[in-house]
C-alpha cells in the first residue's frame, strides 16, 4: 500500500505542470531544458601537428558546467558565457589528418556535433 501512495505522488508531481510545457519560454532560454548548440567554432580548420591552440566555440545555452568533446574526448573548458567557450588542444589532439567531431556537453545535454577539419600540411 506505501508504494501505492509513493506511486501516486510521483504522478501528481508529474503532472502538476513541472515540465516546460506550463512555463514561459522565454524563462527556459539557456536554461537546462534548451539544448546547447554550436553555431561556429573559430578556428574551424588547423594543419596536422600544428602547435597548440585554443579553440573558440561559439553557440548558444551554454551553461558554467559546460566541456567540449573533441572525437569523444573531453578538453580543457573555459566558460566565457552562454553564447562562447575557449577549449585547449595540444598537439597530440591534431595528429591525424581529417574532419574531427567536436560538439558540447552542458547540463546534461549534448549540443549539435560540428566537424573540425585537420589539413595536410
Amino acid at each position: 500500500m506505501r508504494f501505492i501512495g509513493v506511486l501516486l505522488a510521483g504522478l501528481l508531481a508529474i503532472g502538476c505542470g513541472t515540465g516546460p510545457g506550463n512555463h514561459d519560454p522565454g524563462l527556459l532560454k539557456g536554461s537546462a531544458f534548451s539544448p546547447p548548440t554550436i553555431s561556429t567554432l573559430t578556428p574551424n580548420s588547423v594543419p596536422v601537428n600544428s602547435v597548440p591552440f585554443t579553440i573558440t566555440v561559439n553557440g548558444s545555452n551554454f551553461l558554467t558546467d559546460a566541456i567540449v568533446l573533441w572525437n569523444g574526448t573531453p578538453l580543457s573548458t573555459r566558460f566565457i558565457s552562454s553564447n562562447q567557450l575557449l577549449a585547449s588542444l595540444v598537439q597530440t589532439d591534431i595528429t591525424t589528418v581529417g574532419l574531427i567531431p567536436v560538439f558540447v556537453r552542458t547540463g546534461g545535454l549534448n549540443s549539435n556535433t560540428v566537424d573540425f577539419n585537420v589539413t595536410a600540411q
